[in-house]
């Protein structure tokens, strides 16, 4: 799994996008740090299922209110997924897709 901070937009939110191997998806979440206690601080939470994002691409226009994914940031995405596909499936990810082709 990568994780990477991108610079914020608006202050008081911390904004980070990476590869989560073991689901398959670029992810993105966008906090808010400044929230209440009894709030949610979660403005923004992309990649919470498996496979949801396959283009680092389709990070972009979610995250655009909040940062700027730019041209280095995706290159670095792509990699973080090339580094973790160069591995292979773990074992646990070889038993979840088993589970989740046959539902």
């Amino acid at each position: 799994m990568s994780r990477h901070e991108l610079p914020a937009k608006r202050p008081g939110t911390s904004v980070v996008v990476g590869w989560d191997n073991p689901m398959m998806t670029f992810f993105a979440q966008v906090l808010d740090e400044q929230a209440e206690e009894d709030a949610d601080p979660v403005l923004l939470w992309l990649g919470t299922q498996h496979g949801e994002v396959t283009r680092p691409e389709d990070l972009v226009r979610p995250l655009a209110p909040f940062a700027d994914l730019t041209a280095p940031h995706l290159e670095q995405l792509r990699a973080d997924r090339v580094a973790d596909l160069d591995c292979g499936p773990s074992l646990l990810q070889r038993f979840g897709s088993l589970f989740v082709n046959r539902h």
